[in-house]
């Protein structure tokens, strides 16, 4: 679908709803990050979710503002994508940070920054030659990790406590599969499958950040263990 543009925004829809949600959560930021005090680790885990998410939709916002060509377009679209991989790490970094201990902390934390940066790297490095397809199956495949830790919760706190990180993975996942199919257009010219994942986007992070609101209302750490 083509975008009508507007002076300044090459796809004002995205830009404008990706900048302001930057500002609303870095904003909320500093009260997610201040509920984890008392604990180093656990501030500085919400931290790294929170730069995360203002990353991404920063990144993003100022990506859709730039009309097509030049070095800034190319350079914020390589660092849009890489916001993905970054956004995917960051999501796990407090959930395993609080909520598990030992190797479930500190191996999966190791396993999906390992994967997050080599994906950084290889994505910016081949951005051209890596097929949509591909690139979305690993950024599903990345996110979709999180399963294993609904599941490791589930058996702790039953399956009500975990309803909000499925819910955000099925937003993230119906907003990307929307996009690659190209469907639906809502508004031609203004609202299409591209507006609609970055709306979905936008609803999986909230209700991702929802989610670690209720892990910190926890406040105790449970071993993983059957």
């Amino acid at each position: 679908m083509t975008v009508n543009s507007i002076p300044g925004f090459a796809d004002p829809f995205s830009s404008i709803l990706h900048l302001l949600a930057a500002v609303v959560f870095c904003v909320l930021g500093f009260f997610l990050v201040a509920r984890g005090r008392g604990s180093i680790g656990r501030m500085f885990s919400l931290a790294v979710f929170v730069f995360s998410v203002v990353f991404l939709l920063s990144m993003s916002g100022v990506f859709h503002l730039l009309a097509l060509g030049g070095t800034g377009r190319m350079v914020l679209q390589r660092l849009d994508h890489a916001g993905i991989f970054l956004l995917i790490a960051g999501s796990f970094t407090p959930l395993h940070g609080i909520m598990f201990t030992g190797f479930w902390r500190w191996g999966i934390l190791a396993l999906v920054w390992t994967l997050a940066i080599t994906g950084i790297i290889l994505k910016s490095i081949f951005f051209n030659n890596i097929p949509e397809w591909l690139g979305l199956s690993i950024y599903l495949g990345m996110g979709w990790l999180g399963l294993l830790s609904g599941i490791l919760l589930s058996r702790r706190l039953g399956f009500a406590f975990v309803k909000p990180l499925v819910y955000s993975g099925l937003a993230y996942s119906l907003g990307g599969i929307t996009e690659y199919f190209s469907w639906p257009i809502l508004i031609p010219g203004v609202i299409g499958p591209h507006e609609i994942f970055h709306v979905a986007v936008i609803v999986g992070i909230g209700i991702y950040w929802y989610f670690i609101g209720q892990c910190l209302d926890i406040d105790r750490r449970f071993p993983p263990h059957p």
